[in-house]
């Protein structure tokens, strides 16, 4: 039986070709769009850093200044052991950078991390939740060298029904493709350049046989 085509930006393997080529002009919009949107980081350049071999999960990228960025997207049910390993990761990136002999401010840059979740935390209702150390009075640590940002996506589908999908901006254009795949509603926006940008990858994705194989089976969990 043929396999339906893939549309579903949620799954790491169209997730990750949507974001991984930096010599793609395409993913490059992508990933600064994220990046400035998300975070408000102005960045000229992305350069991916991860290896041909990681060809699933995070894709981490470092911008102009060095920091580092990981781009996670998390199709499952966010539980305790989900959040120490997000939390694991971004140790992990930080201790990668360390050189023996050289002074950790000669090597180390902060990390952010940018994590799509599929669900919403009930207590903190909105598209962007943010994290940095502080302390009990909300100052923010100094030099603090983790910042991390859950992207909520099913609270994008609460901004379009205030505002409609023609007045949205571009990052929740971006989003709600993301929780909500290219339908009809999107399909009829002309005039976006994420949607262009997104609709071709998607074409371009469901061309190749052996990424909509790998995507059915991620979707399987048999990786």
């Amino acid at each position: 039986m043929t396999k339906e085509l893939c549309n579903d930006f949620k799954n790491d393997v169209l997730f990750n070709y949507l974001l991984r080529d930096d010599l793609d002009s395409d993913c490059s919009f992508m990933l600064k769009l994220f990046i400035e949107n998300i975070l408000n980081i102005k960045c000229e350049h992305v350069t991916v850093l991860n290896s041909e071999q990681d060809m699933i999960f995070d894709v981490k990228v470092q911008i102009d200044n060095g920091d580092i960025i990981d781009i996670d997207m998390l199709n499952s049910p966010v539980s305790k052991s989900c959040y120490y390993r997000l939390w694991g990761n971004g140790v992990d990136l930080l201790i990668s950078q360390i050189e023996e002999g050289k002074e950790y401010t000669e090597t180390v840059n902060p990390i952010y991390q940018i994590i799509f979740i599929d669900v919403i935390d009930e207590n903190n209702l909105k598209l962007i939740d943010t994290y940095r150390n502080a302390n009990e009075d909300g100052n923010i640590e100094k030099y603090g060298l983790i910042t991390r940002s859950y992207v909520q996506l099913p609270y994008i589908n609460n901004i379009k029904k205030e505002k409609g999908l023609k007045e949205m901006t571009e990052i929740e254009l971006a989003i709600y493709i993301l929780k909500n795949g290219i339908d009809d509603e999107i399909n009829a926006l002309t005039n976006s350049e994420v949607v262009k940008i997104m609709k071709k990858k998607l074409r371009m994705f469901n061309e190749d046989e052996h990424l909509r194989d790998m995507y059915y089976k991620r979707g399987a969990n048999e990786f």
